[in-house]
């Protein structure tokens, strides 16, 4: 298995974390976002690098891993889409949204497009909008009151970056 280390930038950022988190088991999640900001996504090697800095066993950060929609396993997109799927964007259109994107990349819900540009993901429970339904992540952009027709000309932007 390849080894994985925090880069130099990480690892000062663990360490300070680490004198505000007294309780070790605490920093799995902190480390973890740290890891995928680091490389991009959590790798196995990530996972057992993590637990042996916090003193956890692997199976404890794959769980949070594996709980948490917000981090990835596989690498994704320049772009990455997150539709929220909860009651309320559901209500406001956020089908209209999917299909949308379907249609004008060619990818579902959790695929990636062949030049490796955007990943669309629509398994993300809520963005906390209810108010400006239907809500849209892309990247830590926030988009709300959304409709095909905004999400059309988003793409085309971002598609000519």
């Amino acid at each position: 298995m390849v080894e994985y280390r925090f880069s130099e930038k990480f690892e000062k950022r663990f360490l300070e974390l680490e004198k505000k988190f007294p309780k070790r088991s605490s920093l799995v999640m902190w480390a973890l976002h740290l890891a995928q900001e680091d490389i991009g996504y959590i790798t196995p090697a990530a996972v057992d690098y993590i637990a042996a800095r916090v003193g956890v066993s692997p199976a404890w950060v794959k769980g949070v891993v594996s709980f948490y929609s917000m981090f990835r396993e596989k690498p994704i997109g320049k772009y990455h889409l997150n539709v929220c799927s909860n009651l309320m964007c559901q209500l406001m259109g956020s089908d209209k949204i999917e299909v949308c994107i379907h249609e004008k990349l060619g990818i579902k819900d959790g695929e990636t497009t062949p030049d490796g540009k955007f990943t669309y993901t629509r398994q993300v429970e809520c963005l906390a909008a209810c108010g400006y339904a239907p809500a849209m992540l892309v990247n830590n952009d926030f988009h709300e009151l959304l409709n095909a027709e905004k999400v059309a000309r988003l793409i085309d932007e971002l598609q000519s970056k």
